[in-house]
């Protein structure tokens, strides 16, 4: 906990130099590789919130990593935006970038600064382990590699090509580096937006096969031995699920709930509540209007097979 109290202190450091060494030396590549900085300031806020606050809730605890993990790269993507219209009019309206030794200065903090942040948070180990442990594709570690390191490589290369040519056309290369820059960070961040948030908005987990999983449940229950079924992504990571099980008794309920929980981790679920209902069920689990009675198995005509629909037709 120590290590990401020093690590967040350090990036405001890391982020506020270069925030002055863009200004003074007029390089919107400083600039972007500022925005990567304060992104990931961001992304640490989780850690240190969770260490300092003993009390809220589990809910919260496992949701708050998410959240913050959609608003760093949402606040990057709108930096960039920003910095696109920037460099586009760097483009039209060309300016000398000045002062090459502060570019240079600027590209060395960052990329030390980047690979502190990989080593400390473990990224680089997870790139290492990716085959042993399939919780990230590798191609997203990759690019998160290549987003921290390629803005401030760029902003090296940038600065040696500003004090070794003279020609007119190098004023054309810090815009061009910075919309490479911001390419790349764009590019690596838009599979978390996705990702966390069909999370936030409570997504059905992409390692369950609904159907799949509905042939299974018909299997251990009956057709009509279970209703209600709910399921969603608590985290990237961490799926949750409810049930509703009719069970002629306790011993029976015990069997079911048992070779549930071991269906359900098949499909990546990894806690699951089972409401048991004791008794023989009736003609009917849903309470369900004239609307929609014809989409559920209340359907007063019993000899037609009810497919499973994955829309709210009912709306």
């Amino acid at each position: 906990m120590v290590s990401h109290i020093l690590l967040i202190i350090l990036a405001f450091a890391v982020f506020l130099t270069q925030i002055v060494l863009s200004r003074l030396s007029d390089s919107l590549l400083t600039l972007a590789d500022s925005a990567h900085t304060l992104s990931l300031i961001i992304a640490l806020c989780p850690n240190i919130i969770l260490s300092y606050s003993k009390s809220l809730s589990p809910h919260v605890k496992a949701r708050l990593p998410t959240l913050f993990s959609l608003l760093s790269p949402l606040l990057l993507s709108s930096l960039c935006l920003a910095l696109t219209l920037g460099s586009l009019g760097h483009l039209v309206h060309p300016h000398h970038s000045h002062r090459p030794a502060l570019i240079f200065v600027a590209g060395v903090l960052g990329l030390l600064f980047n690979v502190t942040y990989l080593a400390i948070t473990g990224a680089l180990q997870g790139l290492c382990l990716t085959t042993l442990h399939h919780q990230q594709p590798r191609w997203r570690l990759v690019m998160c590699l290549l987003c921290s390191l390629a803005p401030s490589s760029l902003l090296l290369a940038s600065s040696l090509l500003l004090h070794l040519f003279t020609h007119p056309t190098v004023h054309y290369l810090d815009p061009a580096l910075s919309l490479a820059s911001i390419a790349i960070m764009v590019a690596s961040v838009y599979s978390d937006i996705v990702q966390n948030g069909c999370v936030l908005l409570q997504a059905v987990p992409d390692s369950a096969n609904i159907q799949s999983l509905k042939t299974d449940l018909d299997a251990l229950c009956g057709h009509n031995g279970h209703h209600e079924l709910h399921m969603w992504a608590l985290s990237n990571d961490h799926g949750v699920a409810s049930l509703h099980v009719h069970c002629s008794g306790v011993e029976a309920y015990k069997n079911i709930l048992s070779q549930a929980r071991v269906l359900f981790k098949r499909h990546g679920i990894r806690e699951l509540t089972v409401q048991p209902e004791f008794g023989i069920p009736g003609p009917c689990s849903l309470a369900c209007g004239p609307a929609c009675i014809h989409y559920s198995c209340c359907d007063p005509n019993p000899s037609t097979s009810k497919d499973l629909v994955l829309a709210n037709v009912c709306a």
